[in-house]
């Protein structure tokens, strides 16, 4: 799920950014290009953690552009679900089809077909699961856990099909921390 790892980006410097505080800069815009971001196979990048200056290369200067080119190598918190791996979700649409949730930037979609028998009754008034006792109704903001059956890992985005169908699984309780 999070994992730290190695990684490797080269950036372009334009020639009104050299100076003095060069290597702060770089650290600066590598984190505002890479974080938030989905490296495909890699996964979504947290936040950059350590840029050493010994990771920085030297630089190559583009002849026509006066941009100066940089490797640099970089450790990262990384955001990358696997087959099987069970995760706590937040809904965010129902419909007759199933439900759309959402773990941090994965969407999540888990069919009615992948859901308990009991769980087999949509409300179109209200857009909710319900379960056969009426006890139990998914919805829009409910937190949900799942386990993700599959996975399709894009360029920039990484989307799930998951399953609440298993012991464990299915509708939670928790509450959002306080905002300060």
């Amino acid at each position: 799920m999070f994992f730290s790892t190695e990684l490797e980006k080269e950036l372009s410097i334009q020639p009104k950014d050299l100076g003095p505080s060069l290597r702060h800069r770089i650290r600066e815009r590598l984190a505002a290009e890479v974080e938030g971001k989905s490296l495909g196979r890699y996964g979504y990048i947290i936040k950059v953690e350590n840029i050493p200056d010994s990771a920085i290369s030297k630089g190559r200067l583009e002849d026509a552009t006066g941009e100066v080119q940089y490797k640099i190598k970089f450790v990262a918190i990384v955001f990358r679900p696997f087959k099987e791996e069970v995760i706590d979700a937040v809904v965010g649409v129902c419909n007759e089809l199933g439900f759309f949730c959402h773990a941090g930037p994965l969407e999540i979609f888990v069919s009615h077909r992948t859901m308990p028998e009991d769980m087999q009754n949509y409300n179109h008034e209200t857009s909710r699961w319900v379960d056969d006792e009426k006890k139990m109704e998914i919805a829009a903001g409910s937190g949900v856990r799942v386990r993700i059956m599959n996975l399709r890992i894009d360029a920039n985005k990484i989307f799930a099909v998951g399953t609440i169908k298993d012991n464990y699984l299915g509708l939670i309780e928790f509450e959002f921390p306080e905002e300060t």
